[in-house]
């Protein structure tokens, strides 16, 4: 299974605050990049909460949910979360309906299915996709078993 490791608290907006966009500008001029994004479409993602913390990110949430994540109120260097990568957004791309103060207007995937794992799976993480493998893969397969996706409305 791929991965995809997001500052701090992004990976929350995704699974508590309805956000199924990720944005990916900086990906726009590497075709390679958008190759990539092309294959995932229709796969499982797993979502990485990364070491990295956004300021700005973490305040522009609050602006949306009244909701200001620290550094310590989100998981650190662990999977927390699955979903389902349903399409990928390009510069002049409609963006889904309810998604407008998620979407920042150019590279981004189209997500859904999110499932939030119980526990979540410590691992370093990788910079774009990298594969969840072993022990991690392994915890992340058992947890998924376990629970239901929450679906986009």
């Amino acid at each position: 299974m791929k991965a995809l490791s997001l500052s701090i608290p992004w990976p929350t907006a995704i699974q508590k605050h309805g956000k199924r966009v990720e944005n990916r500008e900086r990906w726009e001029p590497h075709a390679h990049l958008i190759a990539q994004a092309r294959r995932i479409v229709g796969q499982d993602l797993a979502i990485h909460s990364s070491g990295t913390y956004d300021r700005k990110g973490a305040e522009y949430i609050q602006s949306l949910t009244g909701v200001l994540y620290g550094r310590r109120d989100v998981p650190s260097k662990a999977v927390t979360s699955v979903v389902k990568v349903t399409g990928l957004l390009l510069t002049g791309d409609r963006c889904p309906r309810g998604q407008e103060r998620w979407y920042f207007g150019s590279v981004a995937l189209v997500l859904d299915e999110v499932r939030v794992l119980p526990k979540p799976v410590s691992v370093s993480g990788g910079l774009g996709f990298w594969n969840l493998t072993g022990d991690v893969l392994a915890d992340v397969t058992a947890q998924l078993d376990a629970i239901s996706p929450l679906r986009s409305v």
